[in-house]
């Protein structure tokens, strides 16, 4: 009986040890050229007027040892379909906006009249950190035929959203 027991126990220890959190990067080496890739998935952030409650933003990052001083920061907007034009942050006040190369986004039909517009902006780890670091950071997408979604990375009552959570895990994951 004891043995069992003991047997029952390391198993739950050895799960519990093995067991990944939903937010770690996932980090792949290439057999090609050796390079290091790290990617987090896009999770929501805090939207503000919502259209439907499809109208999401989500937000990852990729990070590439080709180009270690910078991060990929992913985003798909839901419910949409358009290019899009550039992405804003304010950042304590201090608002930067950032072009997205046309060739970066691309609309995805997710079945029946369900699409999504995804992209990616190349931003400086530093500016990265500096998002994740800040409790009032708010966000606006604009697409190329002027319409923008607006949203934050924290709750109004200061919560963290998930990409909070995922790209700090890679920054820490990085940093390594």
């Amino acid at each position: 009986m004891r043995k069992i027991l003991l047997i029952i126990l390391s198993l739950i220890v050895s799960t519990q040890i093995l067991a990944k959190d939903k937010y770690d990067p996932e980090c792949k080496v290439s057999g090609f050229d050796n390079r290091t890739t790290c990617s987090v998935k896009e999770y929501g952030v805090y939207v503000y007027d919502k259209p439907t409650v499809l109208s999401s933003v989500a937000f990852g990052g990729v990070w590439t040892s080709a180009d270690p001083e910078n991060i990929g920061l992913t985003f798909s907007l839901g419910d949409i379909s358009s290019l899009i034009e550039s992405i804003s942050f304010n950042v304590d006040g201090e608002i930067q906006n950032f072009k997205v190369s046309v060739d970066s986004t691309k609309t995805v039909h997710m079945g029946g009249s369900l699409w999504k517009s995804v992209s990616v902006v190349v931003l400086p780890k530093s500016y990265i950190d500096k998002i994740l670091n800040t409790k009032n950071v708010k966000f606006r997408i604009v697409t190329v035929s002027k319409g923008y979604r607006e949203g934050s990375f924290y709750s109004e009552k200061g919560q963290a959203s998930e990409p909070v959570k995922t790209l700090t895990a890679l920054m820490k994951k990085i940093k390594e």
